[in-house]
């Protein structure tokens, strides 16, 4: 068996249909359960930028570390998957197709080859797009159900039992679910899940009403499948996230709808990791100069558009180089963590504040005229000269210069806004410091 498997290229894997689905869903017997970690790397064109250990493992190496010093992961992958894995990764990165589920025949580190389950993502890596993967070997299991069943469809079937989540539901009433299911929202057994009057307190409350929407979708017949990641919460009280896959089909008689389900938390979990990674300063936890940016053009755009003012404030903290040679170092990270936190505290929640470099911060005010900024500017400068933080030497205080610039008529980019503000904060500094100025002109 070679090449790759999905039900649908480039597709994620659902079951497939069967003849007869009154007849119930096998149980797999325990030593065929998946029982395994999932690995995650994130690539650009197949270049390794992360790799956690699992991950490494899984191909025989001893760390993440030793996959980042691999050229390709091509290398990774069975040659003759070569041209698929490209093909997929440059649609993908192209938009012109959705990320999905796959398998593919990789290549370990000793040679041998395997089959791996992989899940893929775009995310923003250090400013720019990059697929991030997560991986499960499957070699085993493809190899023991291979041997036990000559029946494709019977293997397919055994296969999805085992890594994916199964139910039944007519109207959210439980009819059918496997222990993998079951076990995603924390029951002992099948059994237990079906005793409960409906499913969809399972699920986060947001997705109540769009799932009843699918839901008439799917036996109306205008929807065939539908893919949906949600949020859910288990019987414990701890919360999920799952990959649904949705699809009508008949039993006992009626209609009925088909869920298969994947556990996808860990992926969710390190995405909105990463994302953060990617948009916030690790020391002040403030929007980074890249998050910012955006943020500020954005708004430039959207407030153009509606005829709405702007206001855009340059900050610079005062003699912050003396305070790291006098005091060192964590003092001054102090300082920026004690600024950081007075923002927040002092600032509107339609505010953006971000870390634009060094000991230079900047704020984006929406919807607020240059007086408006003046009068909060103001107020933010007297509680930031009220900070105090500790030294060796005892107590010192922290003051601020601020530069306020406005949207003005015609502008198209955030260039001479920034520009302006950036004079005001120099006019601010020239004037005497822990001083706020409005831009001129």
């Amino acid at each position: 068996m070679s090449g790759k498997m999905t039900t649908k290229q480039r597709q994620p894997i659902a079951l497939r249909s069967t003849d007869n689905m009154n007849q119930p869903l096998p149980v797999l017997d325990k030593r065929f359960q998946i029982d395994s970690h999932y690995g995650v790397v994130v690539h650009r064109n197949f270049k390794p930028l992360y790799a956690d250990d699992n991950y490494a493992r899984t191909f025989g190496f001893d760390s993440g570390a030793a996959i980042l010093a691999v050229d390709s992961l091509l290398e990774l992958i069975a040659p003759h998957e070569h041209e698929t894995a490209v093909r997929d990764y440059e649609a993908i990165m192209a938009g012109r197709d959705n990320p999905g589920i796959h398998t593919y025949r990789n290549i370990g580190n000793d040679g041998t080859e395997f089959i791996v389950l992989t899940v893929d993502h775009v995310i923003d890596w250090q400013g720019e797009p990059a697929m991030q993967i997560t991986v499960m070997d499957l070699s085993a299991q493809f190899d023991t159900l291979q041997q036990l069943h000559d029946s494709e469809r019977r293997y397919r079937e055994l296969v999805d039992g085992s890594i994916q989540g199964i139910l039944v539901h007519r109207d959210f009433r439980p009819l059918f679910c496997n222990q993998a299911f079951a076990g995603m929202f924390g029951f002992d057994s099948p059994q237990a899940l079906l005793a409960t009057e409906s499913i969809l307190p399972l699920f986060s409350a947001d997705f109540h009403q769009q799932a009843r929407k699918n839901y008439h979708s799917l036996v109306s017949g205008r929807k065939n499948n539908l893919i949906s990641e949600i949020e859910c919460q288990r019987i414990d009280g701890k919360t999920g996230w799952l990959n649904l896959l949705s699809r009508p089909i008949t039993w006992n008689g009626g209609q009925a709808i088909q869920v298969t389900a994947m556990d996808i938390s860990r992926q969710h979990q390190l995405r909105k990791q990463l994302e953060y990674r990617a948009n916030y300063d690790g020391l002040t936890e403030l929007l980074n100069r890249r998050a910012t940016s955006e943020i500020l053009e954005a708004q430039l755009v959207s407030h153009r558009l509606q005829a709405l003012p702007l206001c855009c404030v340059l900050i610079d903290l005062d003699d912050f180089k003396a305070v790291n040679d006098r005091f060192g170092h964590c003092v001054g990270d102090e300082v920026l963590r004690q600024f950081a936190v007075t923002c927040r505290h002092h600032l509107r929640q339609t505010d953006f504040v971000g870390r634009w470099g060094g000991e230079e911060f900047i704020l984006v005010l929406p919807n607020t005229i240059a007086e408006q900024a003046r009068i909060l500017t103001e107020r933010l400068r007297q509680e930031i000269a009220s900070i105090a933080v500790a030294t060796s030497s005892g107590e010192i205080g922290i003051t601020v210069c601020m530069g306020i610039a406005d949207l003005r008529d015609g502008e198209k980019s955030a260039e001479p806004l920034l520009s302006r503000a950036d004079r005001a904060l120099y006019a601010a500094k020239h004037n005497g410091k822990n001083r706020v100025e409005l831009a001129e002109g």
